[in-house]
């Protein structure tokens, strides 16, 4: 019996197509310009990523979707999430030397974390993401958030240092680990959800507009106060 769901499918098709829009952008592109071609090219900027990291979430989430492992299946599964968590660092920090926007190790990083909770309850994974979420703003108020950067040319100069490494993996890279990490949690939290239930999606919809709705209203309101005190 094939239990794929197909909605995982097209959204993982998605996320794919857009980051190659999104990178392709990134270098060839025009951030500023809103209308036509790069208006449609920019939609995709934030949000491709983000669902991939969720869908990567969710694929570990249901790959121990079980409760009656023994000792040894879990740890033969966490095993198994450590070691592809290393290959996609280490590749992707070989991959950093030709395309310095490489992500790959950053989900390295996300999967070497989730291995040891792997197992916990599902309700621990909201912890953690909420967790991440405070820990890069702590972050946010001690380290300004361009340090590294040459937003001119979009280079990380002290990459290859100790100090920028890891504040570049940790702190402010492309997708670093705070507080992108996050998603990685909400989706194996969503993972661990029965979607065989017609319930389930119909709730992670309403929920998943209503966030939507309230951080469009609280942008536009923001965005409303700045131009008021520019005036």
């Amino acid at each position: 019996m094939n239990n794929r769901i197909l909605g995982f499918d097209l959204a993982r098709a998605y996320a794919i197509f857009g980051m190659y829009i999104v990178n392709f952008n990134t270098v060839f592109g025009s951030h500023t310009d809103h209308s036509g071609l790069s208006g449609f090219l920019n939609l995709f900027n934030g949000n491709s990523s983000s669902i991939f990291v969720m869908l990567a979430g969710m694929g570990v989430s249901l790959m121990s979707n079980r409760t009656d492992y023994t000792v040894e299946e879990k740890q033969k599964i966490r095993s198994t999430i450590i070691r592809r968590s290393w290959f996609l660092f280490v590749f992707g920090i070989i991959f950093y030397l030709w395309w310095p926007a490489d992500i790959l190790h950053f989900y390295g990083g996300y999967m070497h974390f989730a291995a040891f909770l792997v197992f916990l309850p599902r309700k621990y994974f909201l912890y953690a993401a909420m967790f991440a979420i405070l820990i890069f703003h702590i972050l946010l108020s001690i380290i300004p958030y361009d340090t590294g950067w040459n937003f001119n040319t979009l280079m990380y100069e002290d990459f290859w240092t100790i100090k920028g490494f890891i504040r570049n993996t940790f702190y402010n890279g492309w997708n670093a680990i705070f507080p992108g990490i996050a998603y990685f949690f909400l989706g194996m939290f969503l993972g661990r959800l029965d979607w065989n239930n017609p319930r389930v999606p119909r709730a992670v919809l309403i929920v998943g507009i209503s966030v939507y709705a309230m951080i469009f209203s609280l942008q536009n309101f923001e965005s409303s106060i700045t131009k008021d005190q520019d005036l």
